[in-house]
């Protein structure tokens, strides 16, 4: 895959089985950032104390903030800022902790000629299953 086309990239550069991953950083930024605009200050994501009283390591980070990944993830990167997002199907199936580093990576799994759409399969820790795109002329 061209890396200069990354967020670039048009229809017609992205052949079933093509792949792209990015990796994450769950930080303070990340967690600050999130708190300060969405406001949920649940116990399970501010003290550590009651999340390790309810079986967890750690404070959870907000499920949510994998979501914002996943936005810069197609917007930004593939297949980018000609590409809008149609919908994402997403399973929670393990707990993300402050410096968690998560790995995002979609393959183009089928193209919808007619209407210019990619179906890509996704994996991650986290484990958003599909995402549906299509590209923006």
């Amino acid at each position: 895959m061209d890396q200069e086309k990354r967020g670039n990239f048009t229809f017609e550069d992205l052949p079933l089985g093509t792949r792209f991953r990015k990796q994450y950083v769950i930080g303070e930024d990340v967690y600050r950032g999130f708190l300060d605009l969405f406001g949920d200050v649940s116990p399970l994501h501010v003290d550590d104390q009651v999340a390790r009283s309810c079986g967890f390591s750690a404070k959870l980070m907000h499920g949510a903030i994998l979501n914002g990944f996943i936005s810069d993830f197609v917007g930004m990167n593939f297949p980018g800022k000609r590409t809008l997002e149609l919908g994402v199907e997403i399973h929670f199936v393990k707990p993300t902790y402050m410096n968690d580093v998560l790995e995002l990576e979609a393959t183009v799994k089928e193209r919808l000629e007619s209407r210019q759409v990619w179906c890509c399969n996704s994996a991650s820790s986290a484990r958003p299953r599909w995402w549906r795109m299509a590209a923006l002329r």
